[in-house]
């Protein structure tokens, strides 16, 4: 699995009386092992188990704190390493 940054916009929701164009949507950065990206979703893992302690999994390694975003939301995904390059 690659270790990426997903940057992606956020949902914003205001109660006051700011005007529409003092709205804005922020940017964010989240870091991770992808693990899913198709048209729908992209997901990342937050903590990988390169051996299966639960002894559950059918695939190693097991991907756990999985978050997930709506594709329509990721501006940009970087690869910060990938698993060619890991022991």
């Amino acid at each position: 699995m690659d270790l990426v940054i997903v940057e992606w916009r956020d949902i914003i929701a205001c109660s006051g009386w700011e005007k529409a164009d003092e709205i804005k949507c922020p940017t964010l950065k989240s870091v991770g092992w992808l693990v899913k990206r198709d048209q729908e979703t992209v997901m990342i893992a937050n903590t990988l188990d390169p051996d299966d302690f639960m002894g559950e999994a059918k695939e190693k390694p097991v991907a756990y704190g999985i978050t997930a975003f709506p594709t329509g939301c990721v501006v940009k995904i970087s690869c910060v390493s990938d698993s060619s390059n890991q022991p």
